[in-house]
Formats: C-alpha cells, sequence, structure tokens
C-alpha cells in the first residue's frame, strides 16, 4: 500500500488538502476516514466539498443522520459511522453509496466489517502536539495509488 504523509497546523490547510485531493477525484471513490473525535476528519471533508462545487457551510458531522447526501460537481455521500460498533454494508444499505458514481467520505471507517477487503483511500488524521495534524493518506488498491501519485506530483 502506497502512503503518503502530509501534515496540518491550521482548519484552513486541512481544508486545503481536502480540496487538492479533490480536485483529482472522478467518481466512484471511496474514501475513509479515521482519528480521534475532533481531529479534523469533518473539516477535511468540508475542503473536499468546496473542491466539488459545494458551500462547506452545509458540511456538518452527520453524527445523528449518519449519512448526508450533497450535489455539486460530482455527489458527495457524508457518511458517520461513530454511533455503531461496528457493521456490514449490507446491514446499513451503505452499498448504493460506497459503490456510486459519487464520492463516499465515510467517517469511522474502520467499524465497517468489510474494510480491509475493499479498495480505498484512508485518510489517518492524527494530533501531533497542540496545533498541528498529521494526515496520512493510504491507497488500497491501484486507482489509489494513481490519485496519490498525481497527488503528490501537483501538490507535493
Amino acid at each position: 500500500m502506497l502512503t503518503l504523509t502530509l501534515h496540518s497546523s491550521s482548519a484552513r490547510e486541512t481544508k486545503a488538502w481536502g480540496r487538492r485531493l479533490a480536485s483529482l477525484l472522478a467518481g466512484g471513490e471511496l474514501l475513509g476516514f479515521s482519528g480521534e473525535l475532533g481531529v479534523g476528519k469533518t473539516c477535511f471533508i468540508k475542503g473536499l466539498a468546496r473542491g466539488l462545487n459545494l458551500p462547506e457551510e452545509r458540511i456538518l458531522s452527520p453524527t445523528f443522520t449518519m449519512i448526508q447526501e450533497h450535489h455539486g460537481r460530482l455527489p458527495l455521500y457524508h457518511i458517520d459511522l461513530y454511533r455503531l460498533e461496528q457493521t456490514d454494508i449490507d446491514d446499513l444499505g451503505l452499498r448504493e453509496y460506497l459503490f456510486s458514481s459519487g464520492v463516499a467520505a465515510v467517517e469511522w471507517y474502520e467499524r465497517l466489517r468489510e474494510a480491509p477487503e475493499l479498495d480505498r483511500l484512508e485518510i489517518r488524521i492524527s494530533y501531533e502536539g497542540a496545533n498541528c495534524r498529521k494526515i496520512e493518506l493510504v491507497a488500497a488498491g491501484d486507482r489509489y495509488a494513481a490519485i496519490l501519485h498525481r497527488l503528490q506530483q501537483q501538490f507535493g
């Protein structure tokens, strides 16, 4: 698996990485987010939304609704599995979102039982001091490795 490690010292910078990634997406991508509560997963997704021509103000943590659908340059399906222990894709009817022509951004991705088996781009965000975040992008599958190569070439 190919890994690209980024660093962010502000919410603005985290959003900028989301926008940059979005500029490389064509639809049909599965983005799996992991990291502690409050680390910046939704912040990154706000940037992703801006890169898909969506207003970031509409991107809220979907903890109480679980799935939010947004329609911009590509559909964005913002899914939050925080309230779940562990689940199967079909138990929640997630298949139509995860394998669609849109972009599925799944917070707490590791709570999907099938998570390790799926091709995806994992986005692991962790604290690195008071105002710094480490953002690791891990490509599982050739398609996602190609996206990481382009991200690194264009913005690295």
